[in-house]
């Protein structure tokens, strides 16, 4: 079977606020995915391209890839997320928790409703996610991660600890004008492991990814009437790899 790698910048767990009375986009989970409208849900489905004489169709769904269906709340804030086999049955589901429209605090539950792990959010003095602090129900599993800002409120570093203070890896990102991803960087035991360069169209969509020195993904889009990617078709080094398809539901 044919490979694909999909790659996307991570993160959007970290810090999500508003109100819906003079709402400001800029601090909700709407502008971290880049969606316009008032969205209230996305399901996206991810499969295999398949090119017939330059015509890219969708292929079989991709084994070992989760899909998902994201929901927010009307101030923009993702409140619920559910990781699908491509079967569409559920894998997992994960609720996010607020206090005053800011996140402190996610639960991992099981294909049963079971919960299976918790993160916790610490802030800082500005109101930001500073740490994030992860363990399982029964205890086996536990990890942190502590986050680091520019001036503009833009995420710049994570890192990973292996214990309290000791560092597993740490991921470096560096920010265009417009607050877009430029650089990305992962370091682990003080060695670099990879670089992204990542560029972008006219709608805020990245559309070339250069992953290290092994390969170039571009990314074709066909959007909805509000202007969100409806499609996504992914070219690795030139060749059709993988197609990402969503469905947007629209709050009245």
């Amino acid at each position: 079977m044919k490979k694909i790698i999909i790659i996307t910048v991570g993160l959007l767990l970290i810090l999500s606020c508003g109100t819906n009375n003079g709402l400001d986009r800029n601090n909700t989970d709407w502008n971290k995915f880049k969606l316009k409208g008032d969205v209230k849900s996305f399901k996206e489905i991810k499969f295999l391209a398949v090119d017939n004489f330059s015509i890219i169709s969708d292929g079989e769904k991709i084994k070992h890839i989760y899909n998902k269906e994201v929901l927010f709340n009307l101030d923009g804030n993702k409140i619920e997320q559910n990781d699908y086999i491509p079967d569409g049955t559920l894998a997992n589901r994960t609720v996010f928790l607020y206090r005053k429209d800011v996140l402190v605090e996610y639960n991992n539950y099981d294909s049963q409703g079971m919960l299976f792990g918790t993160g916790k959010y610490e802030l800082n003095e500005d109101g930001k996610v500073s740490r994030l602090n992860y363990k399982t129900s029964d205890g086996r599993y536990n990890w942190s991660e502590s986050y680091l800002y520019d001036s503009n409120g833009n995420l710049t570093e994570v890192r990973r600890f292996k214990t309290e203070e000791v560092i597993d890896s740490k991921e470096v990102y560096v920010f265009d004008d417009k607050s877009n991803v430029k650089t990305s960087e992962l370091h682990k035991e003080g060695k670099l492991i990879s670089k992204n360069n990542y560029n972008y169209d006219e709608e805020g969509n990245f559309n070339e990814l250069k992953y290290s020195d092994t390969s170039v993904y571009t990314y074709k889009y066909n959007y909805d009437e509000k202007g969100n990617w409806i499609k996504k078709i992914v070219f690795e080094n030139g060749n059709p790899s993988g197609i990402l398809t969503r469905e947007i539901e629209y709050f009245d």
